[in-house]
């Protein structure tokens, strides 16, 4: 009988309550699907109940795929946290910051940033990050200010960016660079901060990433339902990023499975650059454990040692997902 080993599937980005909204706004661009549905919805439906609820019954099914650790932005992340530490789940948290909504808002919800990585500083399962939402929902002065609290904890900044092409040639038109280049212009780049999505990137963006030793998270689903694009993972992977993946919230990708998501990130490689050996199974795998592990800190955890890790996919009998044949994979 084979040694059977869990390997911890990580989930970098998520929307965890977001499970509620399954289903709604099908067929639509980015845009299109925030605005005419989401945000709608959001306004009528979410409180810190419904987040507590939902995010519980994201975290079953996440279990079920066997994901052990997720990072999630959203709104009243008090109760993510909540349902994570109930039910033994490892949660990177992040308020969603932004600033459209007023001032007086953004202001509030950095406070309760703050007063997060105090409450939680000591926790087992719950890891604070703060989280302003995009550069086109945030003002430079306030994306600044997110970053110098991320720095005072040593906590992580998470940051969708790059994601549609309106985003990236809004952001050309409002400051004449990419938002990769306006993110480094605010010192805003760094080791600790991971950037969600970057799927419109040029080679100078590329080589600014690899850099300042940022770590991006590839959402392929939600990219390919919501018809965003395709980020460049493999020019990622060979300038040296640290690359894992994510589902992003199951209403813009559906199911909460990071083999799913991983599968797809290697096909969609070997497809656009016409090349069978972009992506390899142990790429992958790496993109859905270790490199996950790395991006959320998580590598001092018991439960997620590296060294165990390493070893398991360093076995010879070990097979791969991608194999046609037998699997040590287990559900």
């Amino acid at each position: 009988m084979k040694k059977k080993f869990k390997l911890p599937l990580i989930n970098t980005h998520c929307h965890a309550a977001m499970i509620g909204f399954r289903g709604i706004g099908e067929g639509l661009s980015l845009h299109d699907w925030l605005y005419d549905c989401i945000f709608p919805a959001e306004a009528e439906m979410v409180n810190p109940n419904f987040v507590y609820e939902q995010t519980k019954r994201a975290i079953t099914e996440m279990r079920h795929n066997g994901i052990q650790a997720f990072m999630d932005m959203y709104y009243h992340e008090e109760e993510v946290a909540r349902a994570a530490e109930e039910m033994k789940m490892y949660v990177v948290i992040g308020e969603g910051l932004v600033d459209v909504k007023g001032q007086e808002v953004f202001d509030s919800d950095l406070s309760r940033t703050e007063k997060m990585l105090d409450v939680y500083s000591e926790s087992e399962y719950v890891t604070p990050s703060v989280a302003p939402h995009s550069p086109y929902t945030v003002k430079g002065e306030n994306l600044v200010r997110a970053k110098a609290l991320a720095r005072k904890y040593d906590a992580l900044y998470q940051i969708h960016t790059s994601e549609t092409q309106k985003e990236y040639e809004d952001c050309l038109a409002l400051y004449g660079m990419t938002p990769i280049k306006y993110l480094d212009s605010l010192g805003v780049l760094d080791n600790k901060t991971v950037l969600i999505h970057c799927v419109w990137l040029d080679e100078d963006d590329i080589n600014i990433i690899s850099l300042r030793g940022c770590k991006v998270v590839h959402c392929p689903l939600s990219n390919l339902k919501l018809g965003s694009g395709i980020s460049p993972v493999s020019s990622l992977l060979a300038a040296g990023v640290n690359v894992s993946m994510g589902t992003d919230g199951p209403a813009s990708s559906n199911r909460l499975d990071i083999l799913e998501a991983g599968k797809i990130a290697s096909l969609l490689q070997k497809g656009v650059n016409r090349n069978p050996e972009m992506i390899t199974s142990r790429q992958a795998m790496d993109m859905m454990t270790v490199n996950g592990i790395i991006a959320l800190g998580l590598e001092k955890k018991e439960a997620f040692s590296l060294e165990r890790i390493f070893e398991e996919l360093e076995r010879e009998e070990h097979d791969y997902i991608f194999h046609l044949h037998s699997s040590d994979l287990e559900f």
